[in-house]
């Protein structure tokens, strides 16, 4: 896979949008030249110049493509990582420093399905007739329990649990495998 497919399957640790993750950069035709690439730090010292930087969510409302945001950090795990956004937000695809693909978020604007029965819209609470999620309050997002089967997946939904708040919508997926961060 290394085309963009708003359709396609959600795999749990696999897969997502037409892209797989253990992916290298490289092989993905359409990111080799993005509609805009943003350095973060190179923005950072801009605006602490007092110049005019760019607006990442200005310029992700306004995109019909690819935007690259390179990372800079003086954490060991994010610095030289990657974000490939598509259009506002509907595919974020993370890489790793070493071009690796490690994670592959969608949202709103994503028609594929996990389970071919559970899209964006579909309530998170039904999930639970499949497996136990247990809601992780620091990343906000729901992921299936230690003793389930299925792993490399989250789901995104009102950022708070579902004994909180039952009747919440999926309103993303995270197609994962966090060994890969680094």
């Amino acid at each position: 896979m290394d085309r963009l497919d708003l359709r396609a399957e959600i795999i749990p640790g696999v897969s997502a949008a037409g892209f797989s993750i253990g992916q290298h950069l490289s092989s993905i035709p359409d990111l080799s030249e993005p509609n805009l690439v943003v350095n973060l730090q190179e923005e950072r010292e801009k605006r602490e110049k007092g110049l005019k930087s760019i607006n990442i969510n200005e310029a992700l409302s306004k995109s019909d493509g690819w935007i690259c945001q390179k990372i800079c950090s003086d954490s060991e795990k994010l610095d030289g990582h990657k974000v490939f956004y598509y259009k506002d937000r509907v595919v974020l695809l993370h890489f790793n420093s070493d071009d690796i693909l490690f994670v592959i978020f969608v949202f709103e604007g994503y028609q594929g399905k996990f389970f071919d029965k559970f899209e964006i819209g579909s309530k998170v609470s039904d999930i639970n007739e499949y497996f136990e999620l247990e809601y992780d309050s620091g990343d906000e997002m729901h992921y299936p329990s230690e003793s389930s089967h299925v792993k490399g997946i989250a789901f995104y939904g009102a950022e708070e649990s579902l004994e909180d708040n039952a009747e919440q919508k999926i309103i993303g997926f995270c197609v994962h495998n966090w060994s890969l961060q680094v």
